[in-house]
């Protein structure tokens, strides 16, 4: 199973990617995390110490262009994914490697195309693997990864969504452009609840665009007290209603 967690910027996807991570390697399944953001924050939530270095970050020189039977250029992992998993990968607590594209080394140094195409292929190189992992990519915050195809091969994503109109707004176009790219499962989870008016904006705005909710996640003050503390919400406290939703988010998923 490979999901990626989308949208907009501070709706929260960080934190479900992480934690969902964690709470699906408790349960005995190998997880692998990919953090495809070019500003790095999942290590944090996966429990991994800040003075850990760790491996490398992924690079392009993972990948290589080859020419198809048809004349075409196209992309593919030039390594076993299990070398790749190997030497890149870092282990965080409760079953789950971290795979990390970094970040920029500087300002002005031009776009993240490669590492677009790195995470795209690794997903697309796991499909055919015999690693018997889930994978959670936690996306950018933008439609870039959109555009560029780095969620195309995923088997669903979860477009992440706050109770007001741009971060409704933002999760259509995702759920959009997920349809287009041909990813068959798209859902939406509604985070930052805190009223029935809330629930009730959000699944207003969800059927009107046809786009199913998977779970209702409860506003959680904890969040941001383990935020503070520079601590996972899972290690901060085990008993939040945000890991307690996304428990039962996780028996979904496993269900499926």
């Amino acid at each position: 199973m490979k999901i990626a967690i989308a949208g907009k910027g501070g709706v929260g996807k960080t934190t479900i990617s992480g934690t969902l991570c964690r709470i699906l390697g408790a349960k005995g399944d190998q997880v692998l995390a990919i953090d495809g953001d070019p500003n790095p924050n999942l290590s944090i939530v996966l429990g991994i110490d800040k003075s850990d270095a760790g491996p490398p970050n992924l690079s392009t020189d993972i990948i290589e262009r080859v020419e198809t039977e048809d004349g075409k250029w196209k992309f593919q992992v030039r390594m076993p994914f299990q070398e790749v998993l190997e030497t890149y990968g870092q282990k965080a607590t409760d079953n789950v490697t971290l795979l990390m594209v970094g970040k920029p080394e500087k300002a002005g140094t031009g776009c993240m195309c490669g590492s677009h195409t790195v995470v795209r292929e690794l997903v697309n190189a796991a499909l055919s693997s015999e690693q018997g992992q889930i994978m959670v990519l936690d996306t950018e915050a933008s439609l870039e990864h959109m555009k560029r195809g780095t969620s195309k091969y995923v088997d669903k994503i979860y477009t992440v969504v706050e109770p007001y109109y741009r971060s409704l707004e933002a999760a259509s176009r995702f759920a959009e452009m997920a349809q287009q790219l041909g990813i068959g499962k798209v859902e939406a989870i509604a985070n930052k609840v805190r009223t029935k008016e809330d629930e009730m904006a959000i699944r207003e705005y969800c059927e009107k665009i046809n786009l199913p909710i998977a779970i209702f996640v409860p506003f959680d003050e904890q969040v941001m007290a383990a935020d503070l503390k520079g601590k996972s919400i899972i290690d901060f406290d085990p008993e939040a209603k945000v890991v307690k939703a996304l428990e039962a988010l996780s028996d979904a998923i496993l269900k499926n």
